[in-house]
């Protein structure tokens, strides 16, 4: 899949009667997933590369002053648009300019002038331009100027709800990783970038590659089972997500000190059937099961006990009942 950073690059990289689609898509769920397959859908159809738009700051962080947390950063979500067959990723920085820019010079910029479309085909409820004055009808009667038809791709509902992020971000930091991988249509998942730690876990006999998540929100604190995607390859492991009470402080709660939960969190993983060198290198984790709590233990003989119980459980769930 091309990657293409703003309207000159895109100029550049020859895209010509596309079949394109504009969203943030935070989170990449059943319901996004309809809106880009269908994209990839008729591009195959009509011969023609299938194109995503996307921002690479999430408009509410300029709109609202603040942005949300993030189900998937910008570089998660590349791989998950890669991952269902789009041929180009459009990435447009959200800024006062173009909040500012008019519904209508968006579509005749982006959709008419810069990707040639053919067809574009937006959410149910997708709005573009100033003050969200833009949609389905207006960019009709765009498509018209420029030669591009345009439509609605369906709502997706589960049980009698539409999905959004703003539910599945809801699940996730409640702890219902059910609920969420439901909407979600896969499991839960953080992508993160291997960083240097204090190397503790190596010491115990548990080594852990330590997690930057790029902001990603994640599930509360505790040890879960994943799946470990190291590039290509699968592995089985253990996550832990706190602040490691049994040789850390807890943060502090002092409301002039305190940012929030996530800026003291750490992310290990234990990966059960790797060795190696991961820093540097970007790994997704899949939550398949939560296993316990985050508990605070009186010292290393202890803590390693606990981790081989761990292991012990999350092995036999896998197992499943009939084991």
């Amino acid at each position: 899949m091309k990657v293409l950073h703003g309207i000159s690059e895109c100029r550049t990289a020859g895209l010509a009667r596309c079949v394109a689609t504009l969203g943030v898509f935070d989170g990449v769920h059943i319901g996004h997933r309809h809106v880009l397959t269908e994209t990839v859908l008729y591009g195959q159809e009509r011969r023609a590369p299938s194109v995503v738009v996307t921002f690479g700051t999430h408009p509410k962080g300029v709109i609202n002053g603040t942005p949300p947390q993030l189900i998937t950063s910008l570089r998660h979500r590349l791989r998950l648009f890669d991952a269902l067959g789009l041929d180009a990723a459009v990435i447009l920085e959200f800024d006062e300019t173009l909040r500012s820019t008019p519904a209508r010079d968006f579509a005749r910029e982006v959709f008419g002038h810069v990707l040639h479309s053919q067809l574009v085909i937006l959410g149910c409820d997708t709005r573009f331009g100033r003050g969200g004055e833009g949609d389905l009808t207006l960019l009709r009667e765009i498509g018209r100027e420029c030669g591009f038809d345009a439509i609605n791709a369906d709502a997706v509902m589960l049980s009698g709800t539409k999905v959004s992020s703003t539910r599945i971000r809801q699940s996730v930091l409640r702890g219902d990783l059910a609920d969420a991988a439901r909407m979600l249509g896969r499991p839960v998942t953080i992508l993160g970038t291997v960083v240097e730690g204090d190397r503790r876990g190596r010491t115990l006999g548990w080594p852990t590659a330590n997690l930057d998540l790029h902001h990603e929100v994640r599930p509360p604190h505790g040890v879960y089972g994943v799946e470990v995607l190291v590039g290509q390859a699968r592995h089985l492991g253990l996550c832990n997500i706190g602040y490691r009470p049994t040789f850390d402080a807890p943060p502090a709660s002092n409301p002039e000190t305190w940012v929030s939960r996530d800026a003291f969190d750490r992310i290990e993983v234990h990966l059960l059937d790797f060795s190696g060198d991961l820093y540097g290198r970007d790994i997704e984790l899949r939550f398949l099961h939560r296993i316990r709590d985050e508990l605070k233990f009186s010292g290393k003989n202890e803590l390693v006990a606990q981790l081989a119980r761990d292991r012990a459980h999350f092995e036999e769930w896998l197992r499943g009942p009939s084991g």
